[in-house]
């Protein structure tokens, strides 16, 4: 049998290894989805609107509308079309 040793990446470990069905997600940068915890930036890439979401969005606007803060964050990887809700 062969191992190969993998170098730990944001791309290479998408999910943050916990369940949000009952608690919501503890580890930093993880947010709940379809009841697993994911890390933001793969939740923001992998969804087709910023409905899918509740922290989403592409404007502050999105943010007021939603409740879920008042400014919205683009992520530093431009692939991303969407970004994060904040309360600032």
């Amino acid at each position: 049998s062969v191992m190969f040793a993998v170098k730990k990446t944001e791309a290479g470990f998408n999910s943050c290894s916990e369940a949000c069905v009952y608690l919501p997600c503890f580890s930093k940068g993880c947010s709940c989805f379809k009841r697993q915890c994911y890390k933001n930036h793969v939740i923001a890439a992998t969804s087709k609107s910023i409905d899918e979401h509740h922290l989403l969005c592409q404007f502050h606007e999105d943010c007021f509308r939603k409740g879920s803060g008042n400014f919205c964050a683009p992520f530093l990887n431009y692939e991303v079309l969407y970004g994060w809700c904040f309360r600032a």
